[in-house]
């Protein structure tokens, strides 16, 4: 890769602070600022639907590069334990200056975390986000075993 004067690297720490619920493989992603990856009260798209109903982030990930993003796919080379971690690097420019991050959540039939478009801070430092569970909508919740 050819890092241009204007390019930052991007370290992204992710860890799973769940009890007891695992993360499918985690997509990171930074993109430019007309991309959304999901908006709450909007109708999940087909890709946002295989990434929260089964784990898959293929589709997100050939989007999300097709218009421009900088991804890294599965850092955690699996699933995401409770209490464990994963590492993404990322390079950011002036057109890549937003961050997303998704992955299904096991055992759920279609909820998943996610962290959508938030802006890469400027100035270096160590930044903490809390990412957010959320249902695709596209499954009942009948919570039947």
């Amino acid at each position: 890769m050819t890092a241009v004067a204007s390019d930052r690297h991007v370290s992204i720490k992710i860890t799973n602070l769940t009890n007891a619920i695992y993360f499918t493989p985690l997509l990171v992603s930074a993109h430019n600022s007309h991309t959304r990856v999901f908006q709450q009260g909007t109708a999940a798209s087909p890709s946002l639907q295989a990434m929260a109903e089964g784990g898959d982030i293929s589709l997100l990930d050939t989007e999300l590069t097709a218009v421009g993003a900088h991804n890294v796919a599965n850092p955690a080379g699996g699933l995401l334990a409770p209490g464990g971690s994963a590492t993404a690097n990322l390079v950011s420019n002036r057109h890549t200056r937003f961050l997303s991050i998704v992955a299904m959540l096991l055992p759920t039939n279609d909820g998943f975390v996610g962290l959508d478009a938030v802006r890469i801070p400027r100035k270096r430092g160590t930044y903490t986000y809390y990412l957010n569970g959320y249902d695709a909508g596209t499954e009942a919740n009948d919570e039947i075993i």
